[in-house]
């Protein structure tokens, strides 16, 4: 499976993920590696497919998947608009993505959102979802409404899911947004990948950004299981096999039984008695039912 990272672009270089990133698109320096300049991007893909390159532990929750780095922040910045995210899905989409995480967003009144790069942006995420291809979102912050997340709960939009975030006691973070259209929640609180420039190769990284693509690694494996399944059936098992959370209202992703009740048991087996023989940390990813 192929997991496209719309972001500020995927250093290669890292140990957890060398070998398995694409060569990726970059938006503003066409021609140029989709190198990562910000971290943000590096830390969103290691949550996803992160291989244990240095310590087998440090594994994402898909270390099988492919990593689609796709640019779209302008270059040593965080900056993105309603334009390039919707080109980059386009792009993505082209280069045969299976999954698309989206750990950005934009909002009512920021400059570049206006009616005609709204309606971009919804066109491309509806051929996406028309094409067969989920695409998962951050829920943004808690005060703001954020888009492409805001529209989750649209009849259009069935296959988008917009992930809010959970807090290591497994409970609602305190900043994770509240709005209806989050539905399902994942952890936001993790130890993963940072360029090889910065001062660790594996640092913490939180906020709804991280809690995407955990939902992301998930897809990645159902599709591996079920590739003919569309977005919005997958988002269908995803809800019925995920757990209430305390003191909320919304689902956490519960990976091992997404995949039990699309007919992964034997390879979950697998996976149980791999993970037995490895010692493992509470605070760290790795794929384990």
């Amino acid at each position: 499976m192929v997991v496209a990272v719309l972001d500020t672009g995927v250093d290669p270089r890292h140990p957890d993920l060398q070998g398995k990133v694409l060569p990726g698109v970059n938006l503003f320096e066409p021609g140029k590696p989709a190198h990562d300049d910000n971290g943000h991007g590096t830390a969103v893909a290691g949550i996803i497919g992160a291989q244990g390159g240095i310590r087998e532990r440090f594994r994402g929750v898909a270390p099988d998947c492919r990593i689609l780095p796709v640019k779209i922040n302008k270059p040593r910045t965080g900056s993105v608009h309603a334009t390039q995210i919707a080109e980059g899905i386009r792009q993505a989409l082209a280069h045969g993505a299976d999954v698309l995480n989206l750990s950005v967003g934009c909002e009512i009144g920021e400059p570049g959102f206006n009616h005609a790069t709204m309606a971009d942006l919804a066109n491309a995420i509806y051929e996406a979802l028309r094409r067969g291809v989920p695409v998962v979102c951050a829920g943004g912050p808690r005060e703001r409404k954020t888009y492409p997340a805001a529209w989750e709960t649209l009849p259009e939009f069935a296959g988008l899911i917009a992930v809010g975030a959970t807090d290591r006691k497994d409970r609602l973070h305190m900043w994770s947004p509240r709005w209806e259209y989050v539905s399902l929640v994942a952890p936001a609180d993790a130890t993963t990948t940072f360029p090889v420039s910065s001062p660790f190769l594996h640092a913490r990284f939180g906020g709804t950004s991280a809690a995407s693509p955990h939902v992301a690694g998930v897809l990645a494996l159902m599709r591996t299981l079920r590739p003919e399944l569309k977005p919005r059936e997958l988002k269908r098992v995803l809800l019925e096999t995920s757990d209430r959370i305390r003191g909320g209202r919304v689902l956490r992703v519960n990976a091992y039984r997404a995949l039990l009740a699309l007919g992964g048991r034997e390879a979950l087996r697998e996976r149980e008695q791999l993970n037995k023989t490895r010692k493992t940390s509470s605070n760290t990813l790795q794929y384990s039912p």
